[in-house]
C-alpha cells in the first residue's frame, strides 16, 4: 500500500473507526481515503501539490451519490475534527470508553 495512504489511515484513526463499525475505503492511484457510515460519506483526498487535503461530503441515495459539500486546504490535524463533526462521532468514542476500551 502506497506511503500516502498509510499515513492517511493513521491521520484519522482508521483503527478507532473500524471497531466502531464505519467503512473504509482506499483507493491508491487518488490518494483517497472515503469513510462511510450509513448513508452518509466523507472522502478525504490528499493533494501532493499542496501538501493539504481536500474533503468531499455527501449521502448515498439508493444508487446514486449526492454531493453535500466539497472544501479544499485542511491540514492533518483538522481532519479528526472534521470527521467527528459531520458523522457526530463524539458519542461513539465516548461510549467505546466507557465500555473499557481503550483506542
Amino acid at each position: 500500500m502506497k506511503q500516502e495512504i498509510l499515513t492517511l489511515g493513521e491521520q484519522i484513526n482508521a483503527k478507532e473507526l473500524k471497531f466502531a463499525k464505519f467503512k473504509l475505503l482506499a483507493d491508491q492511484e487518488k490518494n483517497e481515503v472515503t469513510i462511510i457510515k450509513g448513508s452518509k460519506f466523507l472522502r478525504i483526498r490528499y493533494n501532493k501539490n499542496t501538501d493539504l487535503y481536500d474533503l468531499q461530503k455527501g449521502r448515498i441515495k439508493k444508487f446514486d451519490i449526492i454531493q453535500q459539500d466539497f472544501e479544499k486546504g485542511f491540514y492533518s490535524d483538522m481532519l479528526q475534527k472534521q470527521i467527528e463533526e459531520y458523522f457526530n462521532f463524539e458519542y461513539v468514542m465516548e461510549s467505546i470508553k466507557i465500555v473499557g476500551v481503550n483506542c
